[in-house]
């Protein structure tokens, strides 16, 4: 009996270990988008000291994601330069969507192109964070530095209740695991018959979150008012759909509390819906915005926005 378990375990160890070296060598080609996210926050992020932060950007890092390169600067920036008071300084807030997971350059740094590099745009876009945890990380982090210009880069997942928690052995080092965790998680979504868009939808369903971030938005309005900063909320579109867009009545809530508040606001839907969704995205897998779709997104922000300052 205790030959048969010993050889059971050991087999069992053998297709374990298989398993991993094929996960790691043949599904991992640098274009999986859950094993890309996991190395990411491996490499690139740290629990913050502050929790309504929640994460940040370790400094003066770099890595290679989704074929893509993200070097962030002494402030944990996506940029290739440093904080210049002497400068006109626009901060961009944001998710993923803002960091330009997946695409060589971001709208920030097409930005410095369109305004002939008379601005310098500060990429603070932070991926899997929400609104809340993005203003808290400007007022940690950033509150001391000198800004202009404060855009907060809304996309439609940043009402979503961010969980952190300290990541495992096995979601740090093992591809089998991150494998098995992402198909249970779609299973999960197949069961409970819910998708993309209907998880989105129920994040505007929780009340506390929706106050809370409407709270955090006035919060970073006032302190711009009271520093004399120009504020404007950006709106960024799930790049899936966008000819019938599926959110068009969340987005409309968030704009009806802006206007009561007479808060600035610009949507890049106008301009990204002209083109074919796929052509936009990072890969078939991942909808995140490529190059082409920063790069319009930039031309609509100058145009409606920053071409006053040339």
């Amino acid at each position: 009996m205790t030959k048969n378990f010993f050889l059971i375990l050991f087999s069992l160890t053998v297709t374990i270990f298989s398993l991993e070296v094929f996960s790691r060598f043949f599904i991992n080609d640098g274009m999986n988008l859950d094993y890309e996210m996991s190395k990411y926050a491996k490499d690139l992020k740290v629990l913050s000291s502050n929790e309504k932060v929640g994460i940040e950007h370790i400094k003066n890092k770099s890595g290679k994601y989704m074929g893509v390169n993200i070097k962030l600067n002494s402030l944990g920036m996506r940029n290739d330069y440093e904080y210049n008071e002497k400068k006109k300084n626009v901060l961009m807030l944001g998710d993923s969507m803002t960091l330009g997971w997946g695409s060589n350059k971001t709208f920030s740094s097409y930005l410095d192109y369109y305004t002939k590099n008379k601005l310098n745009f500060y990429n603070a876009g932070i991926g899997n964070t929400n609104t809340i945890m993005q203003i808290n990380n400007f007022f940690y982090n950033f509150e001391t530095f000198k800004f202009d210009i404060i855009f907060l880069n809304f996309f439609i997942n940043d009402l979503e209740n961010v969980s952190i928690s300290n990541v495992n052995f096995f979601e740090k080092n093992s591809y089998l695991y991150l494998l098995l965790k992402s198909n249970v998680k779609r299973f999960n979504f197949r069961i409970k018959k819910t998708d993309w868009g209907n998880y989105y939808k129920n994040t505007f369903k929780n009340q506390d979150m929706l106050n809370k971030t409407f709270e955090e938005i006035l919060r970073l309005n006032d302190y711009c008012k009271k520093n004399k900063i120009e504020f404007v909320v950006h709106f960024i579109p799930e790049l899936r759909n966008l000819k019938q867009y599926h959110f068009v009545e969340e987005t409309d809530l968030i704009k009806k509390f802006l206007k009561e508040k007479n808060i600035i606001y610009l949507d890049s839907i106008v301009t990204l819906k002209n083109y074919k969704e796929e052509d936009l995205w990072v890969s078939k897998s991942d909808s995140h915005g490529n190059d082409l779709m920063h790069n319009e997104v930039a031309k609509f922000l100058f145009k409606k926005y920053f071409i006053k300052f040339l």
